[in-house]
């Protein structure tokens, strides 16, 4: 289902009006260690020099209905960092805040996101890659 939904949200993009913007689609193994916190796949796109970008992936769509709106926690010549809280339901049925971090490497597209539920020592990473498109 999400591989649809970002599909979808992909061509929607790509067929919106002509703004100058980036957009990537950025794809990480599914990690049954990462206990379902971390989405498999991940879209962002971005107006050409804006410090915002908007984000979707499944969890942002059961939980906001839509891509968010969030700002550029790190950007320079070599990679692209973005962070977003999120409540997630845990696998016991109660709520945690989940802080998501997601930074890509411009030279070669690779990506790494961490998912942290605030106020656990846990901590899950995953390691992907990301395709870029001009929308």
């Amino acid at each position: 289902m999400t591989r649809v939904f970002c599909s979808f949200l992909a061509l929607t993009v790509m067929t919106a009006p002509a703004i100058a913007r980036d957009v990537y689609e950025c794809n990480f193994p599914i990690i049954a260690n990462n206990m379902g916190y971390l989405p498999d796949v991940v879209m962002l796109a971005r107006e050409t020099g804006s410090d915002t970008v908007s984000i979707v992936d499944g969890y942002i769509q059961a939980e906001k209905g839509g891509p968010i709106s969030v700002k550029i926690a790190e950007e320079n010549d070599a990679k692209l960092s973005i962070s977003w809280p999120l409540m997630l339901q845990s696998n016991v049925n109660d709520y945690v805040k989940v802080q998501y971090r997601l930074s890509i490497q411009k030279n070669g597209l690779s990506a790494s996101l961490s998912g942290r539920p605030l106020g656990f020592s846990n901590n899950f990473t995953a390691q992907g890659r990301c395709k870029r498109m001009q929308g």
